[in-house]
């Protein structure tokens, strides 16, 4: 029975873990248009550079995503051809 627990434990982990991943983007994506809308408010560019900003962080929120699942795939596959 204490190898079940371990192994709900560990989904439930898993779980967490893949969730956190659906805030990854959208906080890019307000980050930059926030970052972007400063420097637009100082270099007087109008709403174009916190645009521009938004789809960097946008951008930058995808790559993270696919690095974080890329990492999990190559870990996931370790454990698979330990057993």
């Amino acid at each position: 029975m204490p190898g079940r627990l371990g192994k709900q434990a560990d989904i439930w982990a898993q779980v967490a873990y893949y969730s956190g991943l659906g805030f990854i983007i959208p906080a890019g994506a307000v980050g930059g248009f926030f970052l972007g809308w400063l420097l637009s408010g100082w270099l007087h560019t109008g709403p174009w550079l916190a645009v521009v900003m938004a789809l960097a962080g946008v951008a930058g929120g995808l790559v993270e995503v696919l690095r974080i699942l890329t990492r999990a795939e190559k870990r996931q596959s370790g454990k698979n051809s330990d057993s």
